[in-house]
């Protein structure tokens, strides 16, 4: 990774976490926002996965393993919610 791909997956991780937090202000229905938070969770969780965890080249199963992980928790939370 370069130092440029670093930052620029930073800046969109702080972009990504304003969006949530302001998405309350725009969005009334309580069912889109948490499925529009959610899946912010999953991009930023996929970023720190390839980015800084740096797992991009890593094995397949550890890959997936964790990419599953950042799938399966914002999954479970958002049919928490949404029942």
């Amino acid at each position: 990774m370069t130092r440029k791909q670093i930052i620029l997956s930073w800046l969109s991780l702080i972009c990504l976490t304003c969006i949530s937090v302001f998405a309350s202000d725009f969005i009334d229905n309580i069912q889109l926002f948490i499925i529009v938070v959610m899946l912010i969770v999953f991009i930023k969780g996929q970023q720190i996965v390839d980015v800084f965890m740096e797992l991009k080249a890593a094995p397949t199963f550890w890959r997936l393993l964790l990419i599953s992980y950042t799938f399966l928790i914002p999954l479970i939370i958002s049919i928490i919610y949404l029942i």
